[in-house]
C-alpha cells in the first residue's frame, strides 16, 4: 500500500510541475530535495533515538502514516509549485518516523543468515504495488485533457495511508523485542562516546561511499518523466509502461538479488547492479522509440529493488543490536538525504547550466532542455562508475554469523511475518 501511494503520487509529479504548473529544473529538484532532507535529519536526529528509548515501532508507523495522510488533503485545498514543496517537506519530517518504525522492527525479527532474502521477497511485494499506483495514475493523468487528472492524486494517495494504518492496527500486534544483550561501550555517565567511536568503522565507510554511489544514480531522477514527455512525445499511459516495465523487472531482481547477496555476498552484487545502473544511464539519451526506451528501462529496473535489498542487508549485518533504532535512523537518513539532494544540487544545476548554455548558442527551449537531460544522464553513470570503484576497494563486508536464530517473539512475530508475506 505504502509503494501503491508513492506511485500515485511521484510518478507524474515533477511532470505535472512542469507542464501545469511552470516549475523550472531547480524547483523540479526542490521538490525531492527538500522533502527528503527533512526526513533524513529527523530519521537521523529524532525518530531513530526514540525508537531505540520506547521500543514501540507499530506506534510510530501509525502516527507518522496519519500525520502524512491528513498533510495531503491540505496541500489539496492549494495547489502550487511552492505548496507542494513546502507541504511535503513537513510531511515528509513526520511521515519518517514510520520509516524508521518499519526498519527496526524488521531488523528485530530476523537474523542475518535469512535478511537479505526475506528484504527481497518484502522489496517484490512493495514493487507490485508501485506497478498498480503507477499504472493507474497513467490513466488517470491525461484524462480528460493532459495533465487534468493529477488533482486526484491526493486524496487518493492519503486514502491509501489511513487504509494502511487500519490494516495495520488489525493485523500487527505491538512488538515487546526482548531485552538487549548488547550495550554501548561507555566509560562512565559523564563520558559519552563521540559520534565516530559510537558507530562502528565498517559502517561509517559504507555510508560515505553509499552515499556518492546515490548522489550519481539518482541526480537525474527527477528529469525522468519530463524527457519522456519531451523527447519521445509519450502520453500518460506510455509513460507508465515506461515505468512500471522497470519496476516489474524488480519482482524478480528483489528476490534473486536478496539470496544472491545471501550466498555470495552483498558487495559483489552491489558493484554488479551499480555497472547495470551506469551502462543503462548512459544509452538512455539514444533510445528515440518507445520500444527502445521499453528494454532499456527494463534492463535498468535491475538496479533500484536490488541495490535496496542488498545495501539494507548489509548495513544491517554492521550494526550493534542495541543501536538499531538509532543507526538505521542514519543509514535511511543518508539514503534519503543523498537521494533528495542531488536532483537538486547536482542534477537540477547541471541540468541548468548545460540548458542555459544551448539557449545561448542558439537553440530552441525544448531542444535545449532535451540536450541538458542527455548530459545529466552521462554525469549519472560517470559519478556511479566513480563509486563503485571507490566501493571496491574500501568497504569491507561483515563475516556472515551462520547458524544463528532469528530474533523471536513467538506469536507476535508469526502476526507480522505473515502480514509482511
Amino acid at each position: 500500500m505504502v509503494n501503491s501511494r508513492r506511485a500515485i503520487f511521484y510518478t507524474f509529479l515533477t511532470l505535472f510541475m512542469a507542464e501545469v504548473l511552470g516549475a523550472n529544473f531547480i524547483q523540479l529538484g526542490l521538490v525531492i530535495t527538500l522533502p527528503m532532507l527533512a526526513n533524513s535529519m529527523m530519521q537521523a536526529f529524532v525518530w531513530g533515538r526514540l525508537s531505540d528509548q520506547i521500543r514501540r515501532r507499530r506506534l510510530l508507523i501509525v502516527i507518522g502514516e496519519t500525520f502524512a495522510g491528513v498533510g495531503y488533503l491540505i496541500i489539496w485545498t492549494n495547489i502550487t509549485a511552492w505548496t507542494i514543496i513546502i507541504g511535503l517537506t513537513i510531511i515528509e519530517a513526520i511521515w519518517s518516523m514510520s520509516n524508521t518504525g518499519w526498519s527496526a522492527l524488521f531488523a528485530d525479527l530476523t537474523s542475518t543468515t535469512e535478511r537479505s532474502t526475506l528484504m527481497g521477497r518484502i522489496n517484490s511485494i512493495g514493487v507490485g504495488g508501485r506497478i498498480f499506483g503507477a499504472a493507474l495514475m497513467g490513466f488517470i493523468y491525461d484524462f480528460p485533457v493532459p495533465a487534468a487528472g493529477f488533482h486526484w492524486a491526493f486524496p487518493m494517495a492519503a486514502g491509501i495511508m489511513f487504509g494502511s494504518v487500519i490494516a495495520l492496527v488489525i493485523t500487527v500486534p505491538e512488538i515487546s523485542p526482548p531485552p538487549l544483550t548488547e550495550t554501548l561501550n561507555t566509560k562512565s555517565s559523564e563520558s559519552k562516546p563521540n559520534w565516530f567511536e559510537r558507530y562502528p568503522r565498517k559502517y561509517l565507510i559504507f555510508l560515505g561511499v553509499w552515499a556518492f554511489i546515490i548522489v550519481g544514480w539518482t541526480c537525474y531522477l527527477s528529469l525522468f518523466t519530463f524527457y519522456l514527455r519531451l523527447s519521445l512525445n509519450l502520453n500518460s499511459i506510455e509513460i507508465s509502461l515506461v515505468r512500471n516495465v522497470n519496476s516489474a523487472v524488480g519482482l524478480v531482481a528483489a528476490p534473486v538479488a536478496g539470496i544472491l547477496g545471501d550466498r555470495i555476498g552483498r558487495k559483489p552484487v552491489l558493484i554488479g547492479v551499480m555497472i547495470v545502473h551506469a551502462i543503462t544511464s548512459a544509452l538512455y539519451g539514444f533510445v528515440n522509440t518507445l520500444v527502445g526506451m521499453l528494454v532499456v528501462n527494463a534492463v535498468n529496473g535491475i538496479v533500484r529493488p536490488s541495490a535496496h535489498t542488498v545495501s539494507y542487508a548489509l548495513v544491517a549485518d554492521m550494526i550493534p543490536e542495541a543501536q538499531r533504532g538509532e543507526l538505521f535512523g542514519t543509514y535511511n537518513a543518508v539514503w534519503t538525504l543523498s537521494f533528495g539532494s542531488s536532483p537538486t544540487a547536482v542534477g537540477g544545476t547541471f541540468a541548468t547550466w548545460r540548458q542555459n548554455l544551448n539557449l545561448n548558442l542558439g537553440h530552441p527551449l525544448e531542444v535545449a532542455q532535451i540536450q541538458a537531460i542527455f548530459d545529466t544522464f552521462y554525469l549519472s553513470a560517470g559519478l556511479v562508475l566513480i563509486g563503485i570503484f571507490i566501493f571496491g576497494l574500501t568497504v569491507k563486508e561483515p563475516e556472515h554469523k551462520t547458524g544463528e536464530p532469528p530474533i523471536r517473539h513467538e506469536e507476535e512475530e508469526i502476526a507480522i511475518m505473515d502480514t509482511l508475506d
